[in-house]
């Protein structure tokens, strides 16, 4: 791993040349430049320069399209909870809401809500809600800072674009200038995204646009300032009459407030004052909760104590309401006493709910290592990946090695050691609610019990940085390597092939393009991996 840990943690290794001539570091080199580009050949895209006319050729709106797409931004849409039906609608109902609705300008609606309170299960209802009932154009994106693609204003202006373009092809033009002048890298900034938002809208007589932001206070703060200048802005700008508005949710966190509350054209929803419509919605997901207990249960009718003692316990917080099923579900005791046990035992205080699920772990170490990985993983990682992070260590030379120690349902390994504590959506793995990452994170307060704020970010990294760093040191890659043309990038069959070398390596995606940021970030403890590998 010498030549390989030679590169300077935190460089763009995408554009370097000749990381190393063989070996692992070549692999993982080589997997860069082809994950990183739409069409992997010798030319670099932020080269490539055309001549636009005043619309858009059916190939380069594909090609800003591709270029645009820097999130799976539906995917992240998907691991929000559906809305229990009922529920949701007195957002619809708000004054507020409706005054935003209606005005012929351009506006900014800002919802605000406490930690638990459902906020994205409002925002991905409100998209459903407006695509069905206007005629507007309705983009969305969803912040989380657990991934690198969530947690950027720029992947959230480039995900709107791209629904935006994807609805009206002939927009596109709007991004050509910027795309030849600059390439992919018109992709990293915030003013020029916006910009080219505002110019397609104001000019492209595409109708209303309306976009769904959620959870601004998870972005980043180098991309959150510039990104609610401009949304700030809109409302009585220059540009206050095109078709565009913006919804945004987030805590209301005062360095929010003071940016977005000041504004007198800021329309303000605060959710946290919504007492009787967010009691009546908890309600109704406790309703729903029962009735699919009942049909678990067999026990038709047979709940309704169970009901009433969760509307007493429940103080308006749907995640509580949520653990608690989860658990009353898992339960494999349906008697009445265990059932009220289950209720009655489960602390209000999330800190404390938090600690129970985890103490209930038969192998916290274990636990605790898998939750560094996903506190401290710079993407979600598949079951698949975890399953690979999980068992290697450095002594594994060969996937042979690695394929001994691999779990055969990593599902319910994971599941079985953290509980309800972690999350498993599209065979990805979550934590089960920003809550819990914060509750994990150390800070300046000591925690309470043995997993409150005990996860420090220089161990996870470090501990991230040796699994990837292992993975690339494996000899599978000396002797099959992936097939490079003379300039040192991937032959002909360039995508299938990065595709088929993907699939064949599991960790290969992860490894190759984050070992480095886990390197750098591993701080004081470079040495400890410098010396392993």
């Amino acid at each position: 791993m010498g030549n390989l840990l030679s590169n300077t943690p935190g460089e763009d290794h995408s554009s370097q040349q000749g990381v190393s001539s063989s070996g692992s570091a070549r692999v993982a080199h080589s997997y860069i430049e082809g994950s990183y580009s739409g069409n992997i050949n010798s030319n670099n895209t932020t080269n490539i320069h055309h001549n636009y006319g005043s619309t858009s050729s059916p190939e380069s709106c594909a090609e800003i399209l591709q270029q645009l797409y820097t999130s799976a931004y539906e995917s992240h849409r998907r691991r929000v909870r559906e809305p229990v039906e009922g529920t949701c609608i007195w957002v619809t109902e708000h004054p507020k809401y409706r005054d935003w609705l209606r005005i012929k300008r351009s506006g900014l609606l800002w919802l605000s809500a406490d930690p638990g309170c459902g906020k994205s299960v409002i925002a991905s209802f409100l998209i459903t809600h407006l695509k069905t009932q206007s005629d507007a154009i309705v983009c969305y994106f969803f912040f989380k800072d657990d991934s690198d693609e969530q947690r950027s204003a720029t992947f959230a202006l480039c995900a709107i674009l791209h629904q935006l373009f994807s609805q009206r092809n002939s927009l596109c033009r709007y991004a050509e200038r910027a795309f030849k002048e600059k390439g992919k890298r018109f992709t990293e900034e915030v003013d020029t995204l916006w910009d080219i938002l505002i110019e397609a809208v104001a000019e492209g007589v595409c109708g209303d646009v309306i976009c769904m932001v959620d959870a601004l206070d998870e972005c980043e703060e180098v991309t959150l300032a510039p990104f609610i200048r401009h949304v700030n802005r809109l409302p009585g700008s220059q540009h206050s009459n095109i078709p565009l508005k913006f919804i945004v949710t987030s805590r209301p966190y005062h360095k929010i407030e003071r940016e977005l509350g000041a504004r007198a054209t800021t329309i303000r929803l605060k959710g946290e004052d919504a007492v009787d419509a967010t009691t009546a919605d908890v309600t109704r997901v406790i309703d729903d909760g029962i009735k699919e207990l009942e049909v678990v249960w067999e026990n038709p009718g047979g709940l309704e104590y169970l009901r009433n003692l969760l509307k007493s316990s429940a103080d308006r917080t749907f995640l509580w309401v949520s653990l608690v099923l989860e658990i009353l579900k898992d339960s494999e005791d349906d008697s009445q006493v265990e059932f009220t046990n289950i209720v009655s035992a489960s602390p209000p205080d999330l800190a404390e709910f938090y600690t129970k699920i985890l103490d209930k772990s038969a192998k916290p170490v274990k636990a605790q290592r898998i939750l560094h990985i996903v506190v401290g993983a710079a993407r979600p990682l598949t079951l698949v990946e975890m399953n690979t992070a999980l068992t290697i260590t450095q002594d594994h030379r060969s996937m042979r090695d690695i394929q001994r120690g691999l779990y055969r349902s990593p599902e319910k390994t994971i599941k079985s050691l953290c509980g309800l504590f972690v999350r498993i959506i599209d065979s990805k793995v979550y934590l089960v609610h920003q809550t819990a990452r914060e509750f994990l994170i150390k800070g300046m307060l000591p925690g309470r019990g043995r997993w409150q704020y005990t996860l420090h970010a220089v161990d996870s990294n470090f501990i991230l940085a040796d699994i990837c760093t292992a993975y690339l040191a494996l000899q599978d890659f000396e002797n099959d390597p992936l097939a490079m043309d003379a300039l040192g990038n991937p032959g002909s069959a360039s995508r299938k092939a990065v595709d088929n070398y993907a699939q064949k390596y599991a960790l290969i995606d992860y490894a190759a393009t984050h070992w480095a940021g886990h390197f750098r970030d591993s701080e004081d403890r470079q040495m400890e991996l410098l010396e392993a590998t």
